[in-house]
């Protein structure tokens, strides 16, 4: 009956078997099987073939389209109808289910993510913090008749954590664009040598851990 009526309909729709084959996405010995009696769709090809012919589920199901067969059978595709439709129905809160579950774990997965990211960083942070050995360079530079003192203070990478001194090496050597310490020393020391003065350098390695 089953497989009467998808011919039937797809006779009505003027689809050969190949074409309704595409339109479903299966393979034409499968309709051909449908039609034939040997096997049946499942609950969500059924809906979809109930959306292409437009016509309603108990419909595909039902009597057939062209005579309706004895009460025995539309009995049993009542019965067929129900089970069917039960199918759907827990496939439809299945999807659902399934759809929650995977935003869930997508989320609670961010949120995991970031919060290990967060922990590492601080973690990475502060443990160069605690392992940064600070050195120091004495700067006692003349020009002029004049004596000008600087200090540079930096860790075991050259990055300079702190600069000070006369105002005007800091004024005339544009100190504060620099952050590596030996580039620093030697624009100061170049300064002064360019122009006829002298620079004595005092380093203090290892002066100790910054806090």
């Amino acid at each position: 009956m089953l497989g009467e009526n998808i011919r039937n309909l797809r006779k009505n729709k003027g689809y050969s078997q190949e074409t309704l084959a595409e339109q479903l996405h299966v393979v034409r010995q499968t309709v051909s099987k449908w039609e034939k009696g040997l096997s049946v769709p499942d609950a969500e090809m059924l809906n979809r073939l109930s959306e292409l012919f437009e016509v309603p589920v108990d419909v595909l199901l039902g009597s057939s389209i062209l005579e309706q067969e004895n009460k025995e059978d539309i009995s049993q595709v009542a019965k067929q109808l129900a089970i069917l439709n039960e199918q759907l129905a827990n496939q439809a809160v299945r999807k659902r289910q399934t759809i929650k579950r995977v935003i869930f774990g997508m989320i609670a997965a961010v949120f995991l993510a970031f919060a290990i990211y967060l922990i590492c960083a601080i973690c990475y942070k502060a443990n160069v913090k605690a392992n940064r050995v600070l050195s120091t360079t004495h700067l006692e530079c003349t020009l002029d008749g004049e004596t000008y003192q600087y200090g540079i203070t930096y860790d075991q990478n050259f990055q300079i954590i702190e600069a000070g001194g006369d105002a005007w090496i800091a004024n005339h050597v544009q100190t504060e664009q620099y952050e590596d310490a030996n580039i620093l020393i030697a624009q100061i020391e170049d300064y002064f040598a360019q122009r006829g003065g002298t620079c004595t350098r005092s380093d203090e390695i290892g002066t100790g851990k910054s806090k």
